[in-house]
């Protein structure tokens, strides 16, 4: 891997060599922003976690390298020309006929691929610190800001940092303000429901039951729509590292499944190879002695929703999740279950 990045660094030095980065900036990333078009691109200092670079003020080639960010761009509007694995993304969101033209720069788990970057000639790279090791290479391909990170299901954080970078500050107020907003009207349907209303969330991966705390990224969604967690999901991030090693769950036998009970239950289903699989699971938890005792399943309030936006995401996803709660808290859909009981 050493040798890999060594012979990057000389590809991009010699680029660097070749190009006119224009002005640094004191204790920041060489790039700024390559003199190629026939008159001065438009720029403005933007501070990130690893101190302050210049970025074009509307930048029209953006490049994400870590795929938690890859819904910024998206729901901003901005042209993002590539991302690791931005088909999973984009059909995970029902996007893909909408932005066909985003580059695959890689697998979501590995390094993203540099040399496939630099023929996308991007004018923005955004990342976050899980890209810091890396961020003196991503320097010299282009103005580079790393936002911080904490947990995936922390979303908002870094939401108005990234619309800064992007030049879409006006448009991410907005779409904040519209996100209050449906959260306002779900809890003002809600009425006296809402205080009373216990939800449940649990993540079924292969050979494990995983209810998901306030510090998963559906979490910090219920929490703001105003409905109350069961005791043992009533743990943010924080808590939640310290109990389980992670900040978004943690696992449970089947032999204490009475502490996932609620009035509606979310199940996650996640890490299956196939759906023939994801079904043999969901059986096999429906087969427990406890389940059938729950107090929601009795009530038919189990359903199944997407993995992809409910453990992930930013603002589409978050809408995504608010479109699921108002369909099952307030439109009472029937129980995807209620035919197999």
């Amino acid at each position: 891997m050493r040798k890999f990045y060594l012979v990057v660094l000389l590809t991009l030095l010699v680029i660097s060599a070749c190009s006119s980065f224009g002005r640094q900036l004191p204790n920041r990333d060489l790039a700024v922003v390559p003199s190629t078009q026939t008159s001065p691109v438009p720029v403005h200092v933007v501070k990130h976690a690893m101190g302050q670079t210049l970025v074009p003020v509307h930048p029209q080639r953006v490049v994400v390298i870590d795929p938690w960010l890859v819904e910024i761009p998206l729901a901003l509007g901005v042209n993002l020309v590539g991302a690791p694995d931005p088909t999973k993304t984009l059909q995970g969101l029902g996007l893909e006929n909408k932005h066909p033209g985003v580059e695959n720069i890689g697998a979501v788990l590995t390094p993203p691929n540099m040399e496939k970057v630099i023929t996308l000639k991007p004018d923005l790279i955004l990342g976050t610190t899980r890209n810091r090791d890396t961020y003196s290479l991503w320097s010299h391909i282009a103005p580079t800001v790393l936002l911080k990170v904490q947990s995936n299901g922390d979303w908002k954080k870094p939401f108005m940092p990234a619309a800064k970078a992007l030049g879409k500050i006006e448009a991410a107020k907005r779409f904040m303000n519209d996100y209050n907003i449906r959260l306002a009207e779900f809890k003002q349907k809600m009425d006296s429901r809402l205080k009373k209303t216990v939800v449940s969330v649990v993540r079924l991966i292969p050979q494990t039951i995983n209810p998901l705390t306030k510090g998963a990224f559906s979490g910090v969604i219920i929490e703001d729509a105003g409905l109350i967690r069961p005791p043992s999901e009533n743990l943010d991030a924080k808590a939640t590292q310290k109990k389980a090693g992670n900040p978004v769950g943690y696992n449970i036998s089947p032999e204490v499944l009475t502490q996932i009970d609620g009035d509606i239950l979310f199940l996650v289903r996640y890490g299956f190879k196939d759906p023939s699989q994801s079904k043999i699971a969901v059986n096999k938890l429906m087969a427990e002695p406890l389940w059938s005792k729950l107090n929601v399943v009795r009530q038919g309030k189990v359903y199944v929703v997407d993995d992809y936006y409910w453990l992930t995401g930013s603002y589409i996803s978050a809408n995504r999740v608010i479109d699921d709660l108002s369909a099952y808290a307030i439109g009472a859909k029937l129980c995807l279950f209620r035919a197999e009981m």
